[in-house]
């Protein structure tokens, strides 16, 4: 990976607290747009107003059930707060409604073992259903799947067809997660005749104990519902001594809709557009405080001082609705945009969960030198100056994989070169990037990881300021043309669909299912 060395332009002391960032001006309002102001964007990025947005997002989110997932009052009124910002920041704002599918429960879901001591579990609490599952209400032995217990563990539960081998045709299939898809696992339990599935965690970190979210395929015909290591076990348990489970799940997919949120500033002789974006929505289980408070944050932000600048190039920014489902916000954008319109983006900066608690600081692998999945030409160009930026500050950076399960997806799908910065989620930080890093080994990058504790508390402030700091810069260096853009796109007549499969996102209700970021080699 080649790094561009932006220290010249990023002299500017770590010392410099948060509080500092955050100074009065003296009242004498913003100066007037200057290109050259572009060339320090990042120096501008305010610490008390990243807090400001953060704050805001847990207030709504407290105010409404404790979540900001899409479709709830929280999403709403997070994009309420998103369009005041930028109508106050003195941007025309456009709302992008589309639709997207979803799933509903039409009656209360049952999970027990029904003996010899019977023992109903607490729905969500205990057990979660798929996004997706078929519906059935039965009671049949429970079997379990090729489990292997115990913390290391590289589980392969139900990812071939022949973990099936034996299953009574409508026994409820006890399986374990771990190596493939959610989905895999559940295609093959309902081409053995399971009658429904129990997936548990895998138990193989202590992040991977308790339960979890997850989604499988529209279509699916057998019921899914996951549970937490220890409960898994115990069913499996009780599946080898021959003992019944009930299950009942009734759902049904509906259609729903929401919205993006985009700005821009104007038009330039260039005629070439910059993007930026981040995910707006959290899981329905909390606040989304790190996933994505911390991305949407920094968006608002760069909005706000870009009044300060006058690009060569446009800058449009985006915050995504619907991501934590499926991307569908960023997949609709790119599938109806116009393909003029899709010929001016040079490039696409993301930015998701750029403050994790436990941080190891990574930008995606656009050269493909760690990973093996380059992106489209100019997206090695773009890690390198988010690479060049912290190289400058004396800051450590890392790589993560460039699999497109976040909204850059749709982008280079395309061939729209994209880049972005990503801090971690529920993998664990290895010993070797607590050295770079620091933090804690063998810990989580992010122990509230799309769970109720994703709060004020969950997040680390510094390392948002410095991440909004970089693609601060790096749109800015870019922008102002000090950093060339990539050669227009040719556009691509076969553009994503604006409602994604499920095999877009990668199953979990987690878009953030990365390889370990910071260290390929771990």
């Amino acid at each position: 990976m080649q790094v561009i060395d932006s220290a010249p332009r990023v002299a500017v002391a770590l010392a410099l607290a948060l509080a500092a960032c955050g100074a009065e001006d003296g009242g004498e309002g913003p100066p007037e747009p200057e290109p050259a102001l572009c060339d320090a964007l990042g120096e501008a990025i305010d610490g008390a107003a990243l807090e400001s947005h953060m704050i805001a997002f847990a207030e709504i989110a407290d105010a409404n059930a404790g979540t900001r997932a899409v479709a709830t009052p929280g999403y709403a009124r997070s994009a309420e707060h998103a369009v005041a910002t930028l109508e106050a920041a003195g941007y025309q704002v456009e709302r992008q409604v589309f639709e997207y599918p979803d799933y509903e429960l039409v009656g209360p879901p049952d999970l027990a073992l029904a003996g010899p001591e019977p023992r109903s579990y607490l729905f969500y609490e205990e057990f979660r259903v798929a996004r997706n599952s078929g519906s059935a209400a039965l009671e049949a032995p429970l079997t379990p799947i090729a489990i292997v217990p115990g913390l290391g563990n590289a589980s392969t539960s139900g990812c071939a067809i022949e973990d099936f081998a034996g299953l009574a045709p409508g026994a409820i299939a006890v399986v374990q997660r771990g190596t493939c898809s959610f989905n895999d696992k559940a295609e093959n339990a309902a081409a053995a005749g399971a009658g429904a599935m129990i997936l548990f965690n895998q138990g193989d970190s202590e992040e991977r104990k308790g339960v979890f979210s997850l989604r499988v395929d529209a279509g699916t015909t057998i019921p899914v519902v996951s549970v937490g290591y220890e409960i898994g076990l115990s069913l499996a348990e009780a599946g080898a001594a021959g003992h019944l489970g009930r299950i009942q799940v009734a759902g049904r997919e509906v259609d729903r809709q929401t919205e993006n949120v985009l700005v821009e500033t104007p038009a330039t002789a260039s005629g070439r557009v910059i993007m930026i974006g981040a995910h707006l929505d959290s899981v329905p289980a909390g606040p989304g405080i790190n996933d994505n408070g911390s991305g949407s944050a920094a968006v608002l932000e760069l909005a706000a001082q870009l009044q300060r600048c006058a690009p060569e190039h446009q800058v449009r920014l985006a915050l995504w609705g619907a991501e934590e489902l499926g991307l569908y916000g960023s997949y609709y954008y790119v599938a109806t945009l116009p393909e003029e319109a899709q010929a001016k983006i040079a490039l696409y900066l993301n930015l998701d969960m750029i403050a994790s608690p436990n941080s190891a600081r990574a930008v995606y692998d656009g050269d493909g030198s760690a990973f093996g999945e380059p992106g489209p030409e100019g997206s090695a160009a773009i890690e390198a100056a988010l690479a060049g930026y912290y190289a400058g500050l004396g800051l450590e950076s890392g790589e993560t994989a460039f699999d497109g399960r976040s909204d850059y997806g749709p982008f280079i799908t395309v061939g729209i070169p994209a880049g972005g910065i990503f801090t971690g989620a529920e993998g664990s930080k290895s010993a070797h990037e607590a050295a770079r890093f620091g933090g804690e080994a063998d810990a989580a990058y992010d122990p509230c990881y799309h769970q109720a504790c994703d709060d004020l508390q969950n997040y680390d402030r510094e390392e948002l300021w410095i991440n909004a700091r970089a693609a601060a810069q790096v749109i800015g260096d870019f922008a102002s043309g000090t950093l060339p853009l990539p050669p227009p796109v040719t556009p691509r007549a076969a553009r994503p669909s604006p409602r994604p499969p499920a095999a877009a996102h990668d199953g979990a209700v987690d878009s953030h299912s990365h390889p370990p970021c910071g260290d390929a080699s771990e």
